[in-house]
């Protein structure tokens, strides 16, 4: 199994960059959107404040400044004074007793706090008075002020909430790399496991040859036959391993218009003798008028060939093997058939598995390595096509391969 350290440390550094992510976009999202409410705001007031500085300079009479000025709207408050000394001001009942008087000499727009209100004021000179106009923006500030408890609650809620939803696709992005590398895992341990018997085997031999020097070829015939079988037999595994790891060469496809009754013809004409031999009855079929399909001729003898191999592995003497082939309009499906030894029910999902072999073929001491229908497999989703296996054990097996008879290249 992958370190599970690995997969945390993963995780939990997925998880960091979509919170850092999402923190980071929603906190500068609502950061802009915070300042534009408040220049909003602040142009609202202002606005308001220089429209009534323009209505009380058209009413003031700076040759009597005692006539009462009226004011467009009565939240705002007035202070014309001269020499820094309040010559006229609106009274105002809330504030009557801490006038919100801001003695400052800079002229224009300004914020300032008194005995914790917040005010807003514009300065103005006019003929050698200054107009200053006041409006009390608590009520403004508090609406910034909820905006932004708004935008942090909100903030602080979608980053809770990404966390929990990052966790689950994490978790569940990671499946799959976990299960390659669990798979990649399990193969190194089964070629380990395979490559293993037919090295001991091969060594035991040599052994026994190195112990007795005096002996002669004719002597230990049937050591080093035992030695080069296995040998073969590790060579063959070898190559098939090389075929599994370089999937790239089996997916990669040569495509060509060919006779598919042609090619069958030419393998089943190397395995009749093969069959004489071992006592068994092969045949093949045909049915349909056009034998030719547009596909991968090497990928599908390769395929054929290991469908065929195991028929005759898996057979006894006197079981028949038979190849037929139904072409259709747009398919072709080739079937292998045999009354072999068949398969139990529990294990046909499991047949295409890399190194998958049952435990009564295991028993039986049949010679195999579990890797070509797995390589089988792999040559049939690159001609586009499916297998379909049906097998009762002690009775025989049928592989039904449905491919295109058109194939195109992506």
């Amino acid at each position: 199994m992958i370190n599970n350290d690995i997969l945390y440390s993963t995780r939990k550094n997925l998880i960091k960059i979509n919170i850092a992510v999402v923190g980071s976009f929603l906190i500068i999202f609502s950061l802009c959107i915070y300042s534009y409410f408040k220049v909003q705001t602040y142009n609202n007031v202002d606005t308001h404040l220089k429209e009534e500085l323009e209505y009380i300079g058209m009413q003031l009479d700076v040759n009597n400044l005692y006539s009462t000025p009226k004011l467009l709207d009565p939240k705002n408050m007035v202070y014309i004074y001269k020499d820094s000394k309040v010559k006229f001001f609106t009274p105002n009942g809330y504030f009557k007793d801490s006038i919100p008087y801001n003695n400052s000499n800079g002229l224009g727009f300004n914020t300032y706090k008194h005995n914790s209100y917040t005010f807003r004021e514009l300065k103005f000179n006019v003929n050698g008075y200054t107009i200053q106009i006041i409006r009390n923006i608590d009520s403004e500030m508090g609406l910034l002020n909820k905006l932004l408890v708004i935008f942090f609650i909100g903030t602080v809620l979608a980053i809770v909430t990404t966390y929990f939803i990052a966790l689950y696709l994490t978790k569940k992005a990671l499946v799959p790399i976990e299960k390659t590398w669990s798979n990649q895992v399990k193969f190194i341990q089964d070629a380990s496991h395979e490559l293993r018997t037919p090295i001991t085997i091969i060594s035991s031999k040599l052994e026994s040859l190195l112990k007795n020097p005096e002996n002669s070829i004719s002597d230990e015939i049937e050591t080093i036959a035992d030695a080069m079988k296995e040998n073969r037999r590790l060579k063959k595994m070898v190559n098939d391993l090389l075929d599994l790891t370089k999937e790239e060469s089996i997916t990669k496809l040569n495509l060509e218009e060919f006779d598919v009754y042609e090619l069958i013809k030419n393998i089943s004409n190397d395995y009749m003798e093969i069959s004489d031999i071992h006592e068994k009855k092969f045949s093949y079929s045909f049915n349909g008028n056009n034998p030719f399909i547009v596909s991968d001729k090497c990928k599908l003898r390769q395929l054929l060939i290991i469908f065929i191999d195991n028929a005759f592995k898996y057979t006894n003497e006197g079981d028949n093997i038979n190849i037929s082939v139904n072409n259709k309009e747009n398919i072709c499906i080739i079937s292998i058939r045999d009354s072999g030894i068949g398969i139990d029910e529990k294990d046909i999902n499991l047949v295409f598995d890399r190194f998958f072999r049952s435990d009564a073929v295991r028993e039986s001491g049949i010679d195999g390595s579990g890797i070509g229908l797995s390589i089988a497999n792999m040559i049939v989703k690159s001609l586009k096509g499916n297998i379909k296996v049906y097998s009762k054990l002690n009775e025989g097996t049928e592989f039904n391969i449905t491919l295109p008879k058109k194939l195109k290249n992506n």
